[in-house]
């Protein structure tokens, strides 16, 4: 059995900022990625509860990256054990992750993407209709290739390639809609 995906709200980044919201259930697990900023909380709890999923029912949230505008929402998911690029956290525990990648459950891997910032990390999802990586390594397909807030321009291409030498079927970027690769990385790089 593979996992299912569906984006809560699609991010933008003009006028405004808000991150791209999804939800991945992969058997018992289900899993919030990047609750960061939106324009109300209505826009995450709304498709998820059309989802039949509560915020309560959510096991596992991951943030991309510690940015604020990937993380202000972790809150309203009170049981969910979150996880970012280091370790996995819920009430006073703390665990770090020994390697990359680490395996979420039986279909998500949490991937080390340093890019963006030092600490970024993509999930990668087996789904039915192939891999899913969910990145801030692409803040849309659009754009901008060369991140201007990116600390090293190398360290994300590099990322980028790792990303796409593993042939995901679709993107979904950290501030727009998910979208379709066609196997050509020049256009991504």
């Amino acid at each position: 059995m593979t996992a299912t995906y569906y984006v809560l709200t699609e991010g933008y980044i003009s006028p405004g900022v808000a991150s791209t919201v999804s939800l991945v259930v992969d058997g018992e697990r289900k899993i919030v990625i990047d609750p960061g900023m939106v324009a109300s909380r209505v826009n995450i709890l709304a498709p998820l509860e059309k989802q039949g999923v509560s915020p309560a029912d959510v096991t596992d949230v991951v943030v991309s990256h510690l940015h604020i505008d990937h993380t202000i929402n972790i809150a309203i998911f009170p049981n969910a054990t979150v996880h970012d690029f280091m370790a996995s956290y819920k009430n006073d525990s703390w665990v770090d992750h020994e390697e990359s990648p680490f395996q979420l459950s039986t279909n998500v891997s949490l991937h080390a993407t340093p890019g963006h910032t030092r600490e970024d990390i993509t999930t990668v999802v087996n789904t039915a209709d192939g891999i899913v990586a969910f990145t801030h390594l692409w803040w849309t397909k659009k754009g901008p290739i060369e991140d201007p807030y990116s600390y090293d321009l190398g360290e994300l291409r590099a990322s980028r390639k790792l990303i796409l030498n593993m042939n995901p079927s679709v993107i979904v970027p950290g501030h727009g809609s998910p979208f379709a690769f066609d196997g050509d990385s020049s256009k991504l790089l």
